[in-house]
């Protein structure tokens, strides 16, 4: 990944400028940096999934790639969300949601390290292809249910005040990004997988 140190510096710029616009009661800047946030870890992800395509890189590589950005995204969705309702705000259902964002993000980084083991020790996919697949398609159903839900949320007034658009801001941005990096990994994968199958077929064939 891009060095951790920078990553460091613009996660925690990212997430002063969140509250910041929380603590302005700014709703259109706070949507604002949430989407530039959550869509500029998306941009990251596809481009260097695609350099380590373009590389030649396996597939264990490219999948420990694919699941430690996602494992990105849900950290810094959940660190935004302690900080503001942790320290600016007030949310009785605040906690259960962060956990369950921490514990995506643990899930995420903990398969990455896996794939990263295996990919040092020149392991194929293997048994780990099936948990990627289950990752992959498991948050793309996951980002359109949320977005759904915080879409429809929208027309109901009665449901807050302010912590309610400051939740829906960054449930809408994770989800929408969680559903463009995925689907981008699912289409990338059919892709691979629909080049090497009749390159198999050939060899095959010629034997």
């Amino acid at each position: 990944m891009i060095s951790m140190m920078i990553w460091v510096i613009a996660l925690a710029g990212s997430i002063g400028a969140v509250c910041l616009t929380v603590a302005l009661d700014a709703h259109s800047a706070h949507l604002g940096a949430t989407a530039l946030v959550s869509f500029g870890i998306v941009a990251a992800a596809v481009h260097e999934h695609r350099s380590a395509e373009l590389a030649g890189a396996s597939a264990t590589s490219k999948a420990a790639i694919s699941t430690r950005y996602l494992g990105l995204l849900w950290a810094w969705s959940a660190i935004s969300a302690y900080v503001v309702y942790a320290f600016l705000l007030d949310w009785n259902y605040w906690m259960p949601v962060i956990v369950s964002m921490f514990l995506a993000c643990g899930l995420c980084l903990f398969v990455a390290w896996i794939l990263d083991r295996d990919g040092a020790a020149d392991a194929s996919l293997g048994s780990s292809a099936l948990l990627v697949m289950l990752i992959t398609r498991g948050q793309f159903a996951l980002g359109g249910l949320l977005l759904g839900f915080a879409i429809s949320a929208c027309g109901k007034p009665e449901l807050g005040g302010m912590h309610r658009w400051v939740a829906l801001n960054l449930v809408m941005c994770t989800a929408a990004a969680l559903l463009t990096l995925t689907g981008y990994l699912i289409i990338s994968e059919t892709t691979a997988t629909s080049r090497t199958t009749p390159a198999a077929a050939g060899d095959t064939a010629v034997a």
